[in-house]
């Protein structure tokens, strides 16, 4: 019979002995007074965080040691890892570059589109469709635009022959010969003091929005040649970048807009110095040739495997066909890799060499977050029949290359708490493990460099720079995540990327390996939770237990932060806090234990069983709270925790949706900002609306989800803005307040 001991290091720490291993535990010296007055409650509570700690530890220890994926057979995984290639997602690279494909009925994007649906189809995805959709966006097309210098020398300057974004999305059509102009920045007033600038072209690094209010309307300027700000990071550090541009179309006063060609801030210096150090006036050339449409449209393609079983419960992976053109990373790595997931899953199948899936794998291919709305808006219910969503934005970065760009992962926000967080954890855990080289590993006799090493043919072998964050929006996934969506999201979004919406972002910043590397975690998360059932969920239910005694852990830690931080100020407000940020933690944690119930016909005895362990951890570490603010104050006994006069109001309310996905769709423009509210923690306020939460549970939620990340990270959260904010949901008409 196994024993478990706790064996005293020293004062503060205690270590468990379990079956011949030592694992740290957290039992601090406060949770030992209580051990050693015999409180029973607290030995249940402190046995059973013990227990969950070691239950997790034993659960991952083989894992580690085998580099083994716990969700997936050794021959499934072998089967897909070696299907799936790096390889064959470049190919498709090559065809997405060729266009420039804005959104709005841009030419190029439907390119795309039509080349999306002919794989699909080619895979034999079943179900496949082009979908034309509405939008708001006016169609723009570029045939021809060039810009000389004819005097004091003749020179070219930019040709969308060299690259489309060298003209500015909206521009119109001309054919100028004008004087050209150095206004500087061109964003102020100041900068036009002395200077007659009607019917002339202007050169301006400021922003291009500001630039063209100030110079074409307000002054008549005849058009704009804009260079990249030459004191910036970007200008001094990437001299050589364009910039994707756009133009708006006209004034909310209806003044139509010119043209603007974009250059890089090497040009834009080059040419301000000779035109101050020349004699003579500089003129250029513009020639511009668009045509502007009148059916305003955007694009999606869909495709499925059908799932043998569960028809409700669809796995959705998507990926956004429009940006500018070369636009290889973003996203053009995303739905290269999505073709390639889907081309590699469909093959395997066929040939028996991994099962049909329990559950549908729906394949989208989107103009970026616009698709999903309007979509959601056309098919108000189709959402009831998604489980989780998993979006790839750029998944293809050369990690060796500028900043060392990291794949980040997110996490989906606390709102919508689920496995799918702790799923995509481990198979991520296992993907950086499984290529990174470790010393003592090589020692051991495990394979190196890497242990089980995922590379392309033609790829790097560089290791696998990855970790999960938590979330932010900005891409896909957020359409999923959103009120009234309400979908579990993720996104994999590389990050830094200083090539992002610049002629920079080309092929050769794309790294086969990356791709593989990402799309077979893709692949893996989707096909695990596809084939989830009965059998699979304690498994994934003790994955997730085992975590969230890990994430209890760390919000006991910014508790405690936020007590010891706060000996000198408002000691009882920090511990009001601190207790909140336990507490949420609890809640969402049997939220993602509970969800594990979505797999199964019925609820699982061992969810039960977990969530009344979480409870009870829930209270060990509120109980450990108490003892430590005690201890470190010196106070008898914790303050009784009250509300602020703000909070008391927002206890008497409950918010609830009274909107549907056509509605936000058209008024969720309407809703007005609340000054220093993080826009994430806006988004998370209307996403904790559910008719249910009153409006101080809401603003704990929230507060508590800003402060687990860090103050860096999502700001700050009072109550008096989760109260502005949910008037201003209201007064948009989305939400009632009751």
């Amino acid at each position: 019979m196994n024993q478990l001991l706790i064996i005293p290091l020293d004062q503060n720490f205690g270590q468990i002995g379990f079956i011949g291993c030592k694992l740290p535990c957290i039992i601090s010296p406060f949770t030992k007074e209580f051990i050693a007055r015999e409180d029973p409650r607290m030995m249940r509570a402190l046995l059973l965080f013990t227990l969950s700690v070691v239950i997790f530890m034993l659960c991952a220890m083989p894992l580690t040691k085998a580099q083994n994926l716990a969700f997936l057979s050794e021959e499934e995984y072998r089967y897909l890892v070696g299907e799936i290639s790096g390889d064959a997602s470049y190919e498709h690279l090559r065809f997405y570059t060729q266009f420039h494909r804005p959104r709005g009925g841009a030419e190029g994007l439907m390119e795309a589109a039509r080349y999306t649906e002919r794989k699909a189809r080619e895979y034999g995805l079943e179900d496949v469709k082009l979908i034309k959709q509405a939008s708001t966006t006016t169609p723009w097309n570029a045939r021809r635009a060039e810009l000389w210098l004819v005097e004091p020398d003749i020179e070219l300057i930019a040709n969308i022959l060299q690259t489309p974004i060298h003209l500015a999305d909206n521009s119109r059509s001309a054919n100028v010969t004008a004087e050209l102009i150095d206004i500087g920045a061109g964003s102020s007033d100041k900068d036009y003091e002395g200077k007659d600038i009607k019917g002339k072209i202007v050169l301006a690094w400021g922003p291009l929005g500001a630039v063209n209010e100030q110079a074409v309307w307000k002054r008549g300027a005849a058009g704009i040649v804009s260079y990249v700000d030459p004191h910036s990071p970007q200008g001094m550090n990437y001299p050589h970048q364009i910039r994707w541009l756009t133009l708006p179309l006209q004034s909310s006063d209806g003044k139509p807009s010119t043209f603007a060609f974009g250059i890089s801030a090497r040009q834009g210096a080059s040419l301000r110095s000779r035109m101050a150090a020349s004699s003579k006036p500089f003129k250029v050339h513009a020639v511009v040739e668009s045509e502007i449409g009148s059916e305003k449209w955007q694009v999606m393609v869909e495709g499925f495997i059908r799932g043998t079983a569960i028809q409700d419960q669809d796995i959705v992976l998507t990926g956004h066909l429009q940006e500018e053109k070369f636009s290889a990373n973003d996203d053009g790595s995303g739905c290269a890799n999505v073709l390639e997931i889907a081309r590699a899953m469909r093959k395997l199948i066929n040939e028996g060499k991994i099962k049909r899936p329990l559950r549908n794998i729906r394949f989208w291919w989107v103009t970026e977050i616009s698709s999903e709305r309007q979509y959601f808006a056309d098919n108000p219910d189709e959402s009831k029949k998604m489980l989780v969503n998993i979006n790839q934005d750029m998944v293809g970065a050369n990690q060796g290359q500028d900043l060392l760009r990291v794949q980040n992962i997110t996490r989906v926000p606390f709102s919508r708490f689920h496995f799918l967080n702790d799923i995509a954890e481990a198979v991520i855990d296992f993907v950086v493990k499984s290529n990174t080289a470790d010393l003592p590993a090589g020692q051991a006799g495990t394979p190196q460099p890497y242990p089980k090493p995922i590379l392309s043919r033609l790829g790097t072998r560089h290791r696998y720079n990855a970790r999960l964050v938590p979330f932010h929006n900005n891409t896909d996934h957020m359409t999923f995540n959103e009120a009234p969506i309400g979908v579990p999201a993720i996104s994999f979004t590389n990050w830094p990327d200083n090539y992002i919406h610049t002629s920079d972002d080309d092929l050769w910043n794309i790294d086969r390996t990356q791709l593989q590397r990402n799309a077979f975690a893709v692949a893996a998360i989707a096909y695990i939770i596809a084939n989830a059932g009965e059998a699979q969920a304690p498994r994934i239910a003790t994955e997730v237990y085992g975590r969230a005694a890990i994430r209890l852990s760390e919000a006991y830690k910014v508790a405690t932060d936020l007590i010891v931080s706060n000996l000198n100020s408002d000691r009882a407000d920090a511990f009001k806090k601190a207790a909140n940020q336990i507490h949420q933690a609890a809640l969402r944690e049997i939220k993602a234990i509970e969800s594990v119930a979505q797999l199964t016909k019925s609820r699982p005895a061992i969810v039960q069983a977990l969530v009344a362990n979480l409870k009870q951890l829930e209270q060990a570490y509120s109980n450990d709270l108490n003892a430590y603010y005690k201890s470190v104050t010196g106070e008898a006994s914790v303050p009784i925790i009250s509300y602020t006069q703000k909070e008391k109001e927002l206890q008497n309310i409950r918010p609830e949706l009274i909107a549907g996905p056509k509605e936000f769709l058209e008024q969720r423009g309407k809703i007005k900002s609340v000054q220093g509210l993080h826009n994430l923690m806006a988004f998370e306020i209307l996403n904790f609306i559910d008719g249910q939460r009153t409006g101080v549970e809401i603003y704990q939620a929230v507060s508590a989800e800003a402060l687990q990340a860090g103050e860096y990270y999502y700001g700050k959260v009072t109550p008096e803005m989760v109260a502005e904010y949910l008037k201003n949901l209201s007064d948009a008409g989305l939400i009632k307040i009751r």
